[in-house]
């Protein structure tokens, strides 16, 4: 039972939809960060509390998907934030409510739109792929 449970922890980071969860989480959590203590060198650094709080929500719940051991659970996680990265550069185009509290700028439409179509095209691309097993004759 140990066994195949660190197997799976193993062979889980094979998937692509881990990596790029793992790394735009970290970039999400830097950015907000950054943007706390020098807002002047970061070009994300918007006067918006709600986008620095969005983002270290982002990376936190982002890490808290990975370290789940559960695909379904990161898929899900990137396709649903894919989505409403989207939806913020859409308000942000149209001027709808949301842009008026985060206070986006072209700095942030680039982002969010950047990592929501790449989070979507991994998320279904590499679904349910489970990677070949060393066990099979």
């Amino acid at each position: 039972m140990i066994q195949l449970k660190l197997k799976n922890e193993m062979t889980q980071y094979k998937n692509p939809n881990y990596w790029f969860l793992l790394l735009s989480a970290l970039v999400m959590i830097a950015i907000a960060t950054a943007s706390y203590f020098v807002p002047d060198k970061v070009p994300f650094a918007t006067d918006g509390l709600l986008v620095k709080l969005y983002r270290l929500n982002y990376g936190i719940l982002g890490i808290m998907a990975i370290i789940s051991y559960n695909l379904k659970i990161v898929r899900t996680y990137l396709i649903v934030t894919g989505w409403l990265m989207i939806f913020f550069v859409i308000s942000s185009w149209l001027d709808l409510t949301p842009e008026g509290m985060f206070l986006f700028t072209k700095p942030d439409n680039i982002l969010h739109s950047n990592i929501g179509v790449i989070s979507i095209f991994i998320a279904v691309i590499y679904g349910d792929s489970e990677p070949e097993s060393d066990d099979k004759l």
